[in-house]
């Protein structure tokens, strides 16, 4: 085994160092751009000597600096690895100050912490372990093992313990599960008015505490509720990829907002939306399930060049006959459709992006602006630059 060869190689897939401690804990080798003056391990010895000390583990061990900055080790018979550090969130400076702080990194080095997905790191140790050890472990079997420990187990029991036990003894029960059935069902019928009756019900009980704080809470409940409504909005015909984009988009608004009343009504006005979006979809559309695949896929793919042909692939079906169906289910062909929801993604982004058009164009696979903006202007009967005139509603940011 190339042990040089294989660090040589993840520390391109890691975004981060990886160091090789020997068994009496100095430092063999370190692989990674500016691995000595940008490297903890380097700078602060106690730091070393505590990864050093590290109890030996048959499994990567995982473990964080202040919840953002991460490092694996893998313990092999007379030495260890250690990968990192990396940061898991994109805005890092926080993460950089704190290194800098603690570990004695001077910023003359022109130390800049990487950032690495989550994924992508846990994904890129497994496949390090792999090649060193031999041996094969699943992301689940990862996360278990370096995950939840028997005492956080009690204290999750206690915990529900208390909670049954505080609601009994103030016989205050939460709030009522047929109401919630109510509320979900207006969504997946696409019912509006069904909607608003269910959320004027009163009744006694009140959602639970997921947080101590107030704003965290209602974050919480947000969360939990928007992500109900969604999969409300699947069963009712709503395309996933594009449920979960409004998910993702109303979650991480609600994220930035500190009003809880504030975070409520964006609560209430993601369950709207996508009420309203399953209304639409039972209007206009008898259900189809190989149509649904395809404008799943479209979905999925508007950046890209999509080729018909592909789609029938893709499902496992003959393209003329797809293209019938889709037709014939739809009123319009799938190269219509495509356009048609390329340009509704383009007006979502003349709205509430910055993007210039030229990059919308591009993101979007047209082969020209000029195209782009014809099929724009034939679709909505206006140019993309006074369509955002018009109704863009992004400003810089103060």
């Amino acid at each position: 085994m190339n042990l040089e060869y294989i660090c040589e190689q993840m520390v391109r897939i890691l975004h981060g160092n990886i160091t090789c401690i020997s068994e009496s804990g100095a430092i063999e080798a370190c692989y990674g751009d500016m691995a000595a003056q940008c490297n903890p391990l380097f700078t602060d010895p106690e730091f070393l000597s505590a990864v050093h000390e590290r109890e030996r583990k048959d499994y990567p061990d995982l473990f964080y600096e202040k919840d953002t900055i991460l490092y694996a080790v893998v313990s092999l018979e007379n030495a260890k690895i250690v990968a990192g550090p990396v940061s898991t969130e994109k805005h890092i400076k926080d993460s950089e100050h704190y290194l800098m702080q603690h570990h004695h990194i001077s910023d003359e080095t022109g130390f800049r912490l990487s950032f690495c997905e989550l994924k992508v790191f846990v994904s890129g140790i497994l496949m390090l372990y792999h090649m060193i050890t031999g041996k094969e472990l699943t992301i689940n079997d990862l996360w278990q093992k370096n995950g939840i420990r028997e005492t956080d187990i009690i204290e999750v029991k206690g915990q529900i313990s208390s909670v049954i036990f505080e609601h009994q003894e103030q016989e205050l029960p939460h709030n009522p599960y047929d109401q919630e059935v109510r509320e979900l069902d207006s969504i997946r019928h696409g019912d509006v008015e069904m909607l608003n009756r269910s959320l004027a019900e009163t009744y006694r009980g009140e959602v639970g505490q997921l947080a101590k704080n107030q704003v965290r809470q209602a974050k919480n409940i947000a969360i939990c509720v928007i992500a109900l409504a969604s999969r409300a909005a699947i069963s009712g015909g709503m395309i996933p990829e594009e449920a979960f984009s409004i998910v993702d988009g109303y979650i991480m608004k609600i994220e930035d907002m500190n009003n809880a009343v504030k975070i409520d009504s964006m609560m209430r006005q993601a369950e709207y939306e996508f009420a309203e979006c399953v209304a639409e979809i039972h209007k206009n559309q008898q259900k189809n399930e190989l149509v649904e695949w395809t404008k799943n896929y479209i979905y999925q793919n508007l950046h890209s060049d999509i080729v018909i042909g592909e789609i029938g692939q893709k499902i496992g079906v003959n393209t003329s006959y797809l293209s019938d169906l889709f037709h014939k289910v739809e009123g319009t062909t799938i190269q219509q459709y495509i356009r048609k929801e390329k340009i509704r993604l383009a007006e979502n982004m003349l709205r509430y992006s910055d993007y210039e058009i030229k990059e919308i164009a591009s993101y979007l696979s047209f082969c020209s602006q000029s195209y782009f903006g014809n099929i724009f202007r034939q679709q909505t009967r206006m140019t993309p630059a006074r369509y955002r005139k018009k109704y863009g509603k992004w400003k810089e940011p103060k």
